[in-house]
């Protein structure tokens, strides 16, 4: 049985702030899911939103 993928500690942190901005300006959180190929947290939000939040917590706007 594989290992489930946990987020690393700085990804975690850096995909709440992400949220947290996203809801502050009224924006509605669709997806979070971690990609177990590379280990990637990915955000949709108000169905045209995108970001990607890296292991290192690099955060990139799609």
């Amino acid at each position: 049985m594989k290992k489930p993928v946990e987020p690393m500690p700085k990804q975690a942190i850096a995909a709440i702030i992400v949220c947290a901005q996203l809801t502050r300006v009224y924006k509605r959180i669709d997806l979070v899911r971690l990609d177990e190929r590379d280990g990637s947290i990915y955000i949709l939000a108000n169905d045209s939103i995108e970001a990607q939040i890296k292991p290192n917590g690099e955060v990139i706007w799609l």
